[in-house]
């Protein structure tokens, strides 16, 4: 009996040994990669400082649509005024296998300095892709901001978080949307 335990045992470590490690859960996605960036004076200029509140870089705005040739743009709506910016037409559903454009826009309201753009998409708890844009020669008061990402539809099924964000000095803003990958 002793015996057959011992090739028993011999034998359910050789299968150990031989076997495939448990997949360590994805690295997230880097989409940094051909990240690009637009920027124009903020109608009105620089707004006196409020240190209150906010430290002087504001995100306004994340999108999400399908990757659409000429958009992002800024200043390029046909028959609007400027101030205005072309986008990608916003979507919520995408499908596997599609591409698309990300942007967040922010303003430096009262901040110059460097200043930074992030993506993070999440679902649950999960981050499955991310993105970092620093803007060359940071960023200016009195001017808004848009740093554009190209994003593969997440693998995934389901509910996605997009969050947009940007950073810069004591500074740190952020706004939100979804998707849901179909």
């Amino acid at each position: 009996m002793l015996r057959l335990h011992t090739l028993l045992a011999a034998a359910l470590l050789a299968l150990a040994m031989v076997s495939p490690a448990p997949a360590a859960d994805d690295p997230p996605a880097d989409y940094s990669a051909g990240a690009h960036g637009v920027s124009r004076p903020i109608p009105g200029g620089a707004v006196s400082p409020d240190s209150s509140s906010y430290k002087g870089l504001a995100e306004t705005l994340v999108t999400a649509g399908l990757q659409t040739t000429g958009v992002p743009c800024a200043d390029c709506a046909l028959g609007a005024e400027d101030p205005n910016i072309g986008l990608p037409w916003p979507v919520f559903s995408v499908s596997q296998g599609q591409t698309m454009t990300i942007s967040t826009w922010w303003e430096a309201t009262t901040y110059s300095g460097d200043c930074t753009a992030d993506l993070t998409l999440k679902q649950g708890k999960k981050v499955i892709g991310t993105a970092t844009y620093s803007y060359p020669g940071g960023c200016a008061a009195g001017n808004s901001y848009g740093a554009i990402f190209t994003v593969a539809v997440p693998k995934d099924k389901g509910l996605t978080t997009v969050i947009g964000s940007v950073e810069g000095g004591e500074n740190q803003s952020s706004a939100t949307t979804h998707i849901n990958v179909q």
